[in-house]
């Protein structure tokens, strides 16, 4: 399958999904399984891993740019639907903070390995061109060159994924969810 028709397909996937709105729909049922995870408290209560898992995983094929609805599925209280919204808006302003602080260690990380890549290069050339200590010279090389790459690998690599993960889980904060009651 080339990669036109991937994009095809994925098209008319989205298409499927998509209610008259242009909202991705993700329809979930919760009348059965575990809601609440165990190991969560009264004060702190948070659904079910599993639950955040499937969601996540059916909108991980849904750009970004496209809303979602999710559509949870079992008989709720107004009360009910209100705890169960305000844990899966609490999940993913976690989740937001925790991808903020990596996007920002990522780019501590990059810049400390940039610039002390740099200093072991321009140590290297100073001993490369005095002809001192070859030695000591190879050492700097090396040190010098893998800490610039990883540097461009934080930049390259890392970075991009995780502004991906910061907008997939914009996507996820900003869904609209709905209940709809089991007959």
């Amino acid at each position: 399958m080339t990669q036109r028709e991937r994009k095809e397909e994925l098209k008319r996937y989205i298409e499927e999904i998509s209610d008259k709105e242009g909202h991705a729909v993700i329809d979930v049922d919760l009348s059965g399984g575990t809601l609440y995870d165990p190991l969560s408290l009264a004060g702190a209560k948070d659904l079910s891993g599993e639950i955040y898992d499937y969601i996540e995983a059916q909108a991980n094929v849904i750009p970004a740019e496209v809303p979602l609805r999710i559509r949870f599925h079992g008989n709720f209280s107004e009360k009910e639907q209100g705890e169960i919204r305000a844990m899966m808006h609490r999940h993913y302003v976690m989740r937001s903070l925790d991808i903020s602080w990596d996007l920002m260690a990522n780019f501590r990380k990059m810049l400390l390995l940039a610039l002390f890549g740099a200093a072991m290069i321009a140590v290297y050339l100073y001993f490369a061109i005095s002809g001192e200590n070859v030695f000591m010279t190879e050492i700097l090389s090396i040190v010098g060159s893998f800490s610039l790459w990883e540097a461009a690998d934080a930049l390259l690599l890392e970075r991009p994924h995780l502004r991906r993960e910061h907008k997939n889980n914009e996507q996820c904060l900003k869904e609209l969810i709905e209940f709809i009651p089991n007959k």
